[in-house]
């Protein structure tokens, strides 16, 4: 359909026409030119020559920019600019060779009156047009709701409504519906936006047909994206760029090619009886596995909280996948091979370990990890977590050292990321054990859960600092809520640790029993719990067994100093509660061998 003539301006104003304005762009051609720039180059002039320029003039049209691999062009009618659009996709499908990375365009159109100035053309017409083919299919067009409606019904079939799309720098929305290709068209991969793992979240799709839905199921996208990149060990790809792929059901390789992640997020949503049903999965886009599934039902009236536990179950289920299967990768690497994250990945894997030798090679892992990499803000966060380790299962051999390394790597990891949540847990844990200075600590924390409301590490330490303060029924529900939060963590003897010692400040003895040995279960190498244990056998009157466990924690710690060690429970502010664990732990040394 032609557009209608412009209205004549007064002479002083710049003159405006009514255009149709085409943007058409190369996927990827950045990563191509960095392949064999000089080939690419020639590829692209050969097709601009011979096709691009071309059919713009046959259809009435002209190019008026070309800007690297972008290219303007202006048409008088709609139909013109959809015509060009898909004889650049038919030559670039045609010059396919099975031995060249491919070029593919994808093009946006967008109608509206435009600025003139000479041979250019500006306006907001114009820049809105570029901006909407960053949403489009590699291999097809984009068209604004305005260039759609000026063709009068002639929408080709299968034609999918994007919705509004926030545009980058513009500070409106545009609703546009894109015509995709007949079938996926290969284009280059681009290099890991991170030497973190990447992953996006896709749109889910709404099975209950109801428009309404669409609201919620993108307030669950946005939830998810947010908690799993509140992590900080993912490189999380923003939900506006994923909104290129509403209303399909992309291939986990297509999602790849598109947007350079190795993991992918999809789900649906739908109506059940009075309220709804979301399930989510997690798909290893180069291969296709699914890693995680998991399905939530909620009640209409708990729309809000299905979004929180929802997101709250992703991070359990999902960062814990995407972390083993770039685990074994990184295993089946050559050690020369190793990058600093796979030297994380693989000291993260032992730092649980109770043997002592396999314990020692984490910290090489990690210490090889902030070598290569000094700004890798996450190993040196784990490295310093190492060293707090080392102190708390007794295989330090230097204190003094290992208190200041946990203090300067986890300075260091947050001059690089000061958001990063396992360093500021780490730092406000330590700061309150070692620096006897809560109030610091509980400010520390605060940062980590605000940077990361789903850490477990940051919930579970958190727990400590507050049985320090004598707070136990809050120091039980953080523990608990760690837990929770990482169900089944290669740390969980430490958080069955905290959890212990936080029944133990709450007056639970029976239960501090009970966590203390599940602990010692999955790490027996850990003298902290070995200590929690015993004082809470002894508040039970269980003397004998309060010294057996007394003499297998001086088997893991032949050094120990009790009174040595007495004044570092000045850490608890509560005089009751720590004249009762100096108490406990004196009865279960009395006639161990320990000091009396």
């Amino acid at each position: 359909m032609a557009l209608p003539p412009s209205n004549p301006l007064p002479d002083a104003v710049l003159p405006r026409r009514l255009a149709a304005i085409a943007f058409a762009d190369i996927v990827g051609y950045s990563i191509l030119a960095a392949a064999d720039e000089t080939r690419t180059a020639a590829r692209w002039m050969a097709m601009f020559r011979e096709v691009v320029a071309p059919a713009a003039e046959a259809l009435g049209g002209r190019i008026v920019d070309v800007q690297g691999d972008g290219t303007l062009a202006e048409f008088s009618d709609v139909a013109a600019a959809l015509e060009w659009a898909r004889r650049l996709h038919a030559a670039a499908e045609g010059a396919a060779d099975a031995h060249e990375a491919p070029i593919t365009f994808r093009v946006a159109i967008h109608a509206g009156s435009v600025i003139v100035a000479g041979e250019r053309i500006m306006g907001d017409v114009v820049n809105t047009a570029a901006r909407l083919q960053e949403y489009a299919t590699p291999g097809g067009t984009l068209l604004s709701a305005e260039a759609a409606a000026l063709l009068g019904g002639a929408l080709p079939p299968g034609a999918r409504e994007l919705g509004e799309l926030p545009l980058r720098n513009l500070s409106r929305a545009v609703r546009a519906v894109s015509l995709d290709p007949a079938r996926q068209m290969p284009v280059p991969l681009p290099p890991p936006p991170s030497l973190l793992p990447s992953v996006v979240v896709l749109p889910l799709a709404n099975l209950s047909g109801d428009p309404a839905d669409d609201h919620l199921a993108a307030g669950v996208v946005e939830d998810v994206t947010a908690s799993l990149a509140g992590l900080h060990e993912l490189f999380v790809v923003a939900p506006e760029s994923a909104r290129m792929f509403l209303g399909q059901s992309p291939t986990p390789q297509r999602v790849a090619r598109a947007l350079g992640v190795r993991f992918a997020v999809a789900g649906s949503l739908r109506r059940r009886g009075g309220g709804f049903q979301a399930s989510l999965w997690l798909m290893e886009t180069e291969t296709g596995e699914q890693l995680w599934t998991e399905r939530v039902d909620a009640a209409d009236r708990d729309i809000f909280a299905m979004q929180e536990h929802l997101a709250a179950r992703v991070v359990q289920g999902v960062a814990p996948s995407i972390r083993a299967a770039a685990l074994q990768a990184a295993m089946r690497k050559r050690p020369e091979s190793l990058t600093a994250y796979d030297h994380m990945l693989r000291g993260m894997h032992t730092l649980s370990c109770s043997d002592p030798e396999r314990f020692r090679a984490a910290g090489v892992h990690l210490a090889r990890a902030t070598a290569e990499d000094p700004g890798f803000s996450l190993a040196l966060a784990w490295r310093g977590y190492w060293h707090n380790l080392r102190i708390s299962i007794g295989l330090s051999d230097d204190l003094a050292a290992d208190r200041e390394a946990t203090f300067d790597l986890c300075e260091r990891a947050l001059a690089t990321d000061p958001r990063n949540p396992l360093a500021l847990a780490v730092l406000a844990h330590n700061t309150a054990l070692l620096r006897q200075d809560c109030a610091t600590a509980q400010a520390l924390f605060d940062r980590a859960l605000q940077a990361s409301p789903n850490s477990a590490m940051a919930m579970t330490l958190s727990s400590a600092t507050l049985a320090y303060l004598g707070e136990g029924t809050e120091a039980v529900r953080r523990a608990e809520l760690g837990l929770r939060l990482s169900p089944h963590d290669p740390l969980g003897y430490v958080q069955h640790h905290l959890l212990a010692m936080a029944h133990y400040q709450a007056g639970d003895m029976a239960r501090s029993e009970r966590h203390s040995r599940i602990s010692l279960g999955t790490n027996p190498a850990h003298g902290s719990a070995w200590r929690t244990f015993c004082v809470a056998l002894a508040a039970q009157g269980r003397m004998e067994e309060a010294r057996l466990a007394y003499r297998s924690m001086l088997r893991i710690e032949p050094n120990f100093d009790l009174a040595a060690y007495l004044p570092r429970l000045q850490v608890f502010q509560n005089v009751e509660i720590r004249e009762r664990m100096c108490l406990h732990l004196t009865a279960a040394a009395a006639g161990s061998g320990g000091q009396e």
